[in-house]
């Protein structure tokens, strides 16, 4: 699980944080191809901020609509977001505001464990994280298989920013990281929606 997530996380780090020199997707995939990620603020942290287990009964808010890739699964995104693709054809949405960010990856060869999935991907890409500071690396309650990488680092701009990179399997030949970065002084204010994004993602096959 973590494998592919840390993938994420890397490819993410690169082609999709390449402005905030931040970190990249998850670690469900494949292998990652860059430096972690991570920060130097530690915002609010931890899944007592963080929703675990999907909910069954989701319903989308107002302004709200449901974007996928055309490979099968749908997450909600705010209306106003906008969407591109990271050089490795990864889809991420955008606030145009805030720079809040969300990246989606994905593999069909989900790696047993995410947790030690993140762990690798972290020993082999935090020193390309200026002011790398990890938070929490753990299993969460959500799809089959599941953990959390969260940290904080700064952008090369000097921005503290907070980073939240889930990894998680559902279905055998089937996992996904989802990985949400904003500047850190903006965490707190930002966490319902990303409950709204993990309560409403639904994967191609579970």
């Amino acid at each position: 699980t973590l494998g592919v997530l840390v993938t994420l996380a890397v490819v993410a780090y690169q082609a999709v944080v390449r402005l905030e020199r931040g970190p990249g997707a998850v670690t469900t995939t494949t292998q990652p191809a860059v430096s972690p990620q991570v920060p130097a603020t530690p915002g609010p942290s931890r899944t007592a901020s963080t929703p675990s287990t999907p909910s069954t009964d989701f319903v989308l808010p107002p302004g709200w609509k449901l974007r996928d890739d055309g490979t099968g699964f749908a997450v909600p995104v705010p209306a106003s977001w906008r969407f591109s693709r990271d050089k490795d054809g990864r889809p991420r949405w955008s606030d145009p505001k805030t720079a809040t960010f969300l990246l989606i990856d994905q593999t069909r060869q989900p790696k047993p464990d995410p947790v030690r999935d993140w762990l690798a991907n972290e020993a082999a890409r935090r020193d390309g994280y200026r002011a790398y500071e990890r938070i929490r690396i753990e299993a969460v309650d959500y799809y089959d298989r599941a953990a959390d990488w969260e940290f904080t680092y700064t952008s090369a701009s000097g921005t503290p920013l907070h980073v939240l990179n889930r990894g998680f399997v559902t279905a055998p030949d089937q996992a996904y990281s989802i990985y949400w970065s904003t500047r850190a002084d903006r965490w707190a204010a930002e966490l319902q929606r990303l409950r709204v994004v993990f309560d409403g993602f639904r994967p191609a096959r579970t």
